[in-house]
């Protein structure tokens, strides 16, 4: 349905109709095109947004391969579909424009999510007479409208797509992809009969070999930092994560089955990855990196398995909603090695001053085994490489199953960029209270990378992406070959020298 609290505040933000050509563009329909979008900026930014608009191909080309099939069938039930807009936010300049502006990252992400939400608001808006047609004819059954990416989530029947193909403002449009597995680890089980304080000895390596201890004698814990996750799910009963859940309407998403409370019991995934993170100390487990952080949690992935449809609606709420300080994406897309399709949305995140920490991935020890969106490069705020975690045993050796480099995406880029403990780990299991088990994966790598980037914020609140990102790589104690290597990147997470590296750029200020 159409987001009316969403356009009520869009209207209060954007001006209206202002819209100013940038200069020496074409302005025919055919031809792409740059031009600018006037928005009420924060104290300090511009009023002016880049807008670039994409080339308009024929209607036929705008169908993706597997949509041109199901919309063929007439005959055929109602269908699910992305709908993508040819205006989108360029990126490229908006990062030369916030480049020239002193904000802080609070006043960058108000920049942010309303300059893509009065971009979505102006060409969705062209967009609607034609959906109300359409559903009043029985055509369309629903729409949803986002602005993490200019997107429209559509329900409707096979003759309702040519006629949207049509319209002027449709860049492409793809029906709706449920794919394997996409979760990097597989479902983790009960430690055998464990007892009162079995995997004890797991539980504390992992903070060792990084050195968390020091920056918790200094008292940063994570206090006052938000991190999120999207994954199958992630529950607030176990005694790691009880504590610390933010709570609220605003930290907890579920377009799958919506549920109104946080939920993983089926695949337990998502809440192992937060105990890493941010699990709060037991008597019988010490998990988190950051125990003062709070956590907050959307459905993206359907049971573990990847779907464009609900990741859409949990990136999306992440950006406009939850808002996290640091996002955690322990998945990959399915397909082709180098695939982009998520790269306007990692955008969208990091241009709002998220922290994304990727998993590399569990396909070693081949080489040439990375994973998108992990392997991502040349990402916001300019030739930046997304942050991608392998993950290392207590012997700080490279786990079998990790995924290693060279980078499909771009060869000179490490691949990993870091390695974090991630073999025979202690981690959360959502089945009971109070139960653990001992698991590999480069998810919990992840996980660890995420809560040492919430003690960076908590040291240095002011800090922007970039800066925390080259303290972790920086940081990090160089493992294998001298410098950066395709197994083990730039090195061995390490807080304290993360923390050192963070304060020399002077982010603390």
């Amino acid at each position: 349905m159409w987001r009316a609290s969403l356009r009520a505040f869009l209207f209060a933000v954007v001006a209206a109709g202002s819209v100013v050509p940038a200069r020496g563009q074409p302005a025919a329909d055919s031809t792409e095109r740059a031009f600018t979008l006037r928005i009420r900026p924060p104290s300090g930014l511009p009023g002016l947004v880049p807008v670039f608009r994409a080339k308009a191909d024929k209607p036929s080309l705008r169908l993706s391969a597997g949509l041109r099939v199901l919309a063929s069938s007439q005959a055929g039930g109602p269908i699910s579909f992305l709908v993508d807009l040819r205006d989108q936010l360029d990126f490229p300049r908006a990062a030369a424009a916030l480049a020239r502006a002193s904000a802080s990252r609070r006043a960058r992400r108000i920049w942010v999510t309303r300059a893509l939400g009065a971009i979505a608001l102006r060409s969705q808006g062209r967009l609607r007479p034609l959906l109300d047609r359409l559903k009043q004819k029985g055509e369309v059954e629903s729409w949803t409208a986002v602005s993490v990416v200019n997107r429209l989530l559509v329900k409707a029947r096979p003759a309702a797509v040519l006629n949207l193909a049509r319209h002027r403002e449709v860049a492409s449009l793809t029906e709706q992809i449920e794919s394997e597995a996409a979760l990097q680890d597989e479902p983790a089980g009960p430690l055998p009969d464990a007892g009162e304080g079995e995997g004890e000895a797991s539980s504390s390596w992992p903070l060792e070999a990084i050195g968390v201890g020091q920056a918790w004698l200094a008292g940063i814990d994570g206090s006052g930092v938000t991190v999120g996750l999207i994954d199958s799910g992630a529950s607030d009963q176990h005694e790691q994560l009880r504590g610390n859940f933010r709570g609220g309407p605003r930290s907890w998403f579920d377009p799958l089955s919506g549920s109104a409370a946080p939920a993983d019991v089926r695949v337990g995934h998502g809440t192992a990855v937060l105990s890493c993170a941010v699990g709060q100390a037991q008597q019988t487990a010490l998990c988190g990196v950051a125990p003062g952080a709070k956590w907050i949690a959307a459905v993206g992935l359907n049971e573990g398995r990847y779907n464009n449809v609900l990741l859409t609606q949990a990136s999306d709420w992440m950006l406009n909603v939850g808002q996290p300080d640091v996002l955690i994406a322990a998945w990959r897309l399915p397909g082709q090695r180098c695939d982009g399709s998520l790269r306007p949305i990692v955008n969208a995140w990091r241009a709002a001053g998220m922290i994304v920490v990727f998993a590399a991935g569990n396909g070693g020890p081949a080489e040439a085994s990375d994973v998108s969106p992990a392997n991502y490069t040349d990402v916001f705020p300019g030739a930046e490489a997304v942050l991608s975690v392998g993950a290392v045993d207590a012997e700080k050796k490279v786990d079998p199953h990790s995924s290693r480099g060279p980078n499909g995406c771009a060869a000179s880029s490490p691949y990993p960029q870091l390695v974090a403990p991630g073999a025979d780990v202690l981690v959360a299991l959502p089945a009971a209270a109070s139960l653990y088990r001992a698991a590999s994966g480069t998810s919990f790598a992840a996980g660890y990378v995420a809560g040492a980037a919430a003690l960076l914020l908590q040291r240095c609140p002011h800090a922007q992406v970039e800066q925390v990102e080259q303290a972790l790589r920086r940081g990090a104690i160089d493992l294998g070959p001298p410098g950066p290597d395709p197994t083990y990147g730039h090195g061995l997470l390490n807080v304290p020298r993360a923390l050192r590296a963070l304060e020399k750029q002077q982010a603390c200020r």
